[in-house]
C-alpha cells in the first residue's frame, strides 16, 4: 500500500517550483511573447487599451512581461516581481478580454491557468534553484 501513497518519491518544493517556472515561462514566450516582440511595429498602435493607459503603454507592458518577464521567471531573476506582473496581465486578459469565459469561442481557460500558475510563483518565490537565491534576493 505504500506504493499508492507515493512514499518512494521524495518531496521537493524547490524542484517543483523550477518545473513550474520553466514550463509556464517557456510556453508563454513561445506561444505569446515572441510573436508580440517580433511584430512590435504592426501591433503597437492597435493593441487594445483595456485598463485605460493607452494602446502603446498596454502593448509595451504585455510584451515585456510575456517575453522578458517570463524569461526572468525561468531564470529565477526577480522572479516574484515578474510573476506578479504576469499574473496581473493574465487576470486582466481573463476578466476583460475573455469576459470570464472558461469554454467556448472566447475561452479564457489558458489565461486563467497562467494567472494561477504565476500567482503560485509569486506566493512561493523562485525557490532554491534560482538566481534570486544565489544573489540573496528574497524569493
Amino acid at each position: 500500500m505504500s506504493f499508492l501513497k507515493l512514499n518512494f518519491i521524495p518531496l521537493n518544493k524547490d524542484l517543483g517550483l523550477l518545473l513550474i517556472r520553466i514550463v509556464l515561462g517557456a510556453t508563454m514566450i513561445y506561444a505569446h511573447g515572441w510573436n508580440k516582440l517580433i511584430n512590435f511595429d504592426t501591433k503597437f498602435h492597435t493593441f487594445p487599451d483595456i485598463i485605460g493607459i493607452g494602446n502603446e503603454a498596454s502593448y509595451i507592458l504585455v510584451t515585456y512581461f510575456e517575453t522578458f518577464g517570463s524569461l526572468f521567471v525561468i531564470l529565477g531573476l526577480y522572479a516574484r516581481l515578474n510573476a506578479v506582473g504576469m499574473a496581473i496581465v493574465m487576470f486582466v486578459g481573463f476578466f476583460f478580454v475573455h469576459q470570464l469565459n472558461i469554454t467556448g469561442s472566447n475561452s479564457g481557460e489558458l489565461a486563467l491557468i497562467y494567472g494561477i500558475g504565476f500567482s503560485i510563483i509569486f506566493l512561493n518565490g523562485a525557490g532554491k534553484y534560482s538566481i534570486d537565491r544565489k544573489t540573496g534576493v528574497r524569493s
